[in-house]
């Protein structure tokens, strides 16, 4: 499903959309360096918020989860970008306070995904027995899977990360919905915590790819228009094909070979299951994972060979199975705002 979203539209507007201005004054105070309209924010359904601003009288930027601000969640919804933001735009278009006057041909051009989006964060669920399981899959993915060409996974709080996430171009992140929801900062609303709801969020191992503006460029996924209701679904699943498992990172006899008589000691007592951060002394340690890094071995993800391999298995099998989607009684009871 499509998540976050910021993009620019061209539609016509009264005055300007804006919480105000920030200004940045010269040193000794008496010239403007630059300044900047601030997001306003819209409440939607369910008290969700989303940001709004005015970048020209026939321009506007938003920033926010167009899915939740619909339907007052993201347990699930659309992943047609292209509908979702003409279904989120009609929606606008009945707060009085925004003073939104697009023409007929700003419309057809917004039906027709002629907009631009910098950032775009595509989400699909897995089913785990419960919480604890997806927990658990969540430690373990954090001590033995890594993603090619970005290294192990760091944990920042709850969430699993495989990337930079100050990066330009894209990164993955992975949490339980569950424990999201159910968080002191959750604001999950009450009127939505019905059963269903509930046990969904519990089982939910949720993988989320967060696009930014430069890969969006790269990838011709700038523009709506480029978009269809399979593409994010594609792209998030083509990457987590890059996910490996430490215990099947394994030099060919050809590369060892040329491997340094240092890096080659290092690399065997690593596959042999030991605890390289524990034996080296630290800028050796990390001096060497930088070089075998080059090699896609990463000793800073310990291998652990005593494990029986079909305990290995379902970690990866895990995302071998199609994500779950849009439940059934979800659409009876109208819970999804753009299927």
């Amino acid at each position: 499903m499509i998540d976050w979203v910021t993009m620019k539209i061209s539609c016509d507007h009264d005055g300007i959309i804006s919480d105000g201005e920030v200004v940045s004054l010269s040193k000794n105070g008496d010239s403007i360096e630059w300044s900047m309209v601030k997001y306003l924010h819209v409440v939607g359904s369910h008290d969700a918020t989303i940001r709004i601003r005015s970048i020209t009288q026939q321009t506007i930027e938003i920033s926010g989860n167009p899915t939740k601000w619909l339907q007052g969640h993201n347990l699930f919804g659309t992943g047609d970008l292209k509908h979702l933001v003409w279904v989120f735009f009609n929606k606008l278009l009945d707060i009085p306070e925004l003073k939104l006057k697009p023409t007929l041909e700003q419309l057809h051009a917004i039906k027709m995904g002629k907009l631009t989006v910098s950032r775009v964060d595509i989400n699909e669920t897995w089913f785990l027995k419960d919480r604890n399981e997806v927990l658990a899959w969540l430690r373990a993915a954090g001590q033995k899977m890594r993603l090619k060409h970005r290294g192990a996974g760091q944990f920042k709080g709850d969430t699993l990360y495989w990337g930079n996430i100050r990066s330009r171009r894209w990164f993955l992140k992975c949490y339980s919905k569950g424990d999201e929801i159910n968080s002191k900062k959750s604001n999950f609303p009450s009127a939505l915590r019905i059963p269903e709801m509930l046990e969904y969020a519990d089982r939910a191992l949720r993988i989320e790819l967060v696009l930014k503006s430069n890969q969006l460029r790269e990838w011709h996924l700038h523009e709506v228009s480029h978009w269809n209701a399979e593409t994010g679904k594609m792209l998030l699943l083509e990457l987590l094909k890059g996910l490996e498992m430490s215990n099947n990172m394994e030099l060919t006899d050809e590369v060892l070979a040329n491997l340094p008589t240092r890096l080659k000691m290092s690399y065997f007592t690593w596959l042999a299951g030991q605890d390289l951060k524990q034996i080296l002394p630290p800028r050796t340690f990390y001096r060497y994972r930088t070089e075998l890094k080059k090699y896609d071995i990463d000793i800073g993800i310990m291998r652990d060979v005593k494990e029986e391999r079909n305990n290995v298995i379902p970690l990866m099998r895990v995302l071998e199975a199609q994500p779950v989607g849009v439940p059934d009684w979800a659409i009876e009871q109208g819970l999804v705002a753009c299927m």
